[in-house]
């Protein structure tokens, strides 16, 4: 009776049943132990063990393990010097207090001297090891088991997931599968997150199926981080269909579907099914808003994107915090409302954290607002000095304005700041295996010859339909030679490149991207598109791009900046007063842009054949005027 209330968490009472018994044994001393020391009640658990004329070795490991589990690791490390006999079990609990607290050189101390070193101990230093940076020590402990249960390939893979060791998680859910073993709940959640990090679609959907099988797909919580897989990946069509198949949606189901639409370039369908969840009675909460109010960042709805931020408390009784503001400065920052974006940040209630300093700065980036861009990237370093964003951003945007001195001071700082940029590159699923790229014509590849050629002859096709690269995107003090030559080996090209050679026809191309995509490369990744009639969907770091016909979802409004555009003497101009967008026809092939978006004080022909090549091309001529649309 008494380690059934113990069992059943009613401890209190177990307790006062414990202290009615008048002869008290190893056994209800042993579970009432147990019982305070799962609560925190050491010293109540103490006495108790103090007492008992004579402690078997489950006496003194359950008081050892209460001290270890509840941060009295060194108190417990005393005890357990003076007890007589310790087993594999005491030796593991006080193995599980050092690796839980942190003291991970202790802990690999303690793991050495064990005399048997049982899989329960070795499974905790592989998550000790893991969690504390020392994924190579995880991985030789791994290697040294010769027996292992489904927790040791659990750990490993968590571990590789929670440190971005992606490509290594994938390979050893692969071995795990090869040697028999059945994946269980927590590898099986792990692996979908890889997948959807890594947009390995055909793996995330093989998961998918194990996960059919075991009847795990009914699980909601199992659903969400399937819609969410299925979203990362770029099939946003299974997202959805997992999503309907629940009648029942918890909030964390809406939220991924509304973010899943947001990160697509569908902020209407974002909007639509915000207002659904609505109607529905469920009630959104604050990751909600910032799934919406990214939609309409996204896709300009700056009129929405104000009336739903400003109805957050009055309507919806969710506060307004610093990532919807950051949503809201972003948003009003695509849309060329730098001066808006400004006095937002300047009022708002909370004080602007990097997140939204960040916004700021971006914006300033595509919209060339160098003024802004400096206190935005000065209040940046202030907040996160080592982060090399900031130093980036400002630099591009020296770049694009030719000022090599400023562009050189600033790197100059961050060597002596040992402030160093993440290298970009992208990565391809092709037969069945992850394909990844850097940039500068890296060879690294075991195809790279035939890559090159595949890009040369893409060139050819590319320049015949009117593409001239764009060299304002290339930041280094170069020759117009060397600039088109950088732009040509960049990691998205390539990776498209290899989808083209290996990616079955009609089937879509999927690439990822770790930074954000060049305007130079969606220019050319669209008439990609165009040319080889294949659809290109490209994840990037902030959103996916879904290239077909020669057109992108985002409508060109995540990489849009306007300069030296005077205006073009031609019939029909007009003067656009706020953004909008337009339809023309180009008199190369008769082919049309249904994207062309263009900011206040712009002149363009409007509704006219234009004498220009197709507008994929980022540099476009007119009668004798020029100007630039990136």
């Amino acid at each position: 009776m008494l380690g059934g209330l113990i069992e059943g968490g009613r401890v209190d009472e177990a307790r006062r049943l414990f202290d009615m018994i008048p002869v008290k044994d190893v056994v209800a001393s042993t579970n009432m132990i147990g019982g305070l020391c799962s609560e925190g009640r050491l010293s109540e658990a103490r006495e108790i063990f103090d007492e008992m004329p004579q402690r078997n070795v489950v006496a003194w490991t359950s008081m050892i393990s209460g001290y270890a589990m509840n941060n009295k690791v060194d108190v417990a490390r005393k005890l357990f010097e003076v007890m007589p006999d310790k087993n594999e079990v005491t030796w593991t609990a006080m193995l599980k207090g050092y690796t839980r607290s942190g003291r991970i050189n202790e802990a690999a101390e303690l793991f050495k001297a064990m005399p048997v070193k049982p899989v329960a101990a070795c499974n905790e230093m592989i998550m000790g090891f893991g969690l504390n940076g020392e994924v190579g020590k995880a991985r030789w402990v791994f290697d040294q088991m010769k027996e292992k249960d489904d927790g040791t390939w659990s750990a490993l893979i968590k571990i590789y997931e929670r440190k971005g060791f992606e490509l290594e998680a994938l390979a050893l859910f692969s071995l795990m599968q090869r040697e028999g073993v059945r994946p269980n709940f927590p590898s099986i959640i792990s692996i979908l997150s890889v997948c959807g990090s890594l947009a390995s679609l055909d793996h995330g959907r093989q998961v998918h199926s194990q996960l059919v099988r075991s009847h795990f797909d009914l699980d909601i919580y199992v659903s969400s981080v399937l819609i969410t897989m299925y979203i990362k990946c770029g099939d946003l069509v299974t997202g959805k269909r997992v999503f309907d198949r629940f009648s029942s949606k918890d909030i964390v189901m809406w939220n991924s579907i509304i973010a899943g639409y947001a990160q697509h370039g569908f902020g209407e369908k974002a909007l639509e099914v915000f207002h659904e969840m609505f109607s529905s009675g469920a009630a959104p909460d604050e990751i909600t808003f910032i799934g919406v109010l990214s939609a309409c960042g996204y896709t300009g709805k700056v009129k929405e994107g104000l009336e739903i931020f400003e109805s957050m408390k009055s309507k919806y009784q969710v506060d307004q915090k610093t990532e919807h503001y950051a949503c809201m400065v972003d948003l009003l920052g695509r849309a060329g409302k730098l001066n808006e974006a400004m006095n937002l940040i300047e009022n708002m209630p909370v004080e602007a954290d990097a997140i939204v300093w960040g916004a700021l700065l971006s914006a300033c980036r595509t919209h060339k607002n160098l003024d802004l861009a400096e206190i935005a990237a000065k209040k940046l370093l202030e907040l996160e000095p080592s982060s090399a964003g900031p130093y980036i951003l400002l630099s591009n945007l020296y770049a694009s304005q030719s000022r090599w001195k400023d562009v050189a001071e600033l790197r100059k700082t961050m060597r002596a700041r040992n402030v160093s940029k993440s290298p970009g590159c992208s990565w391809i699923e092709a037969d069945n295996k992850v394909h990844m790229f850097t940039g500068g014509g890296s060879a690294s590849h075991p195809e790279h010859e035939m890559i090159m050629k595949k890009l040369e002859k893409l060139g050819a096709s590319l320049r015949e339909a009117g593409y001239c690269p764009d060299g304002s995107f290339v930041m280094h003090d170069v020759d117009e030679e060397d600039k088109v030559h950088s732009l040509r080996h960049h990691s998205e090209k390539m990776a498209v490149a290899y989808g083209l050679l290996k990616v079955p026809v009609g089937k879509p191309i999927r690439v990822m991207k770790n930074l954000r995509v060049c305007g130079d490369c969606h220019s050319a990744i669209k008439l990609i598109a165009q040319v080889t009639g294949r659809e290109i969907i490209l994840r990037d770091a902030n959103r996916f791009h879904h290239f077909k016909d020669g057109l992108c979802s985002c409508r060109d409004f995540c990489i849009r900046y306007i300069k030296n555009c005077p205006p073009i003497s031609a019939i029909n101009t007009f003067n656009t007063g706020s953004l909008q967008e337009i339809e023309w026809t180009s008199s190369r092939k008769g082919l049309k842009s249904r994207s062309l978006t263009v900011s206040s004080g712009v002149w363009l022909v409007e509704g006219e054949t234009c004498s220009f090549p197709y507008m994929l091309n980022p540099y476009v001529n007119s009668l004798t005027k020029k100007f630039c649309l990136v």
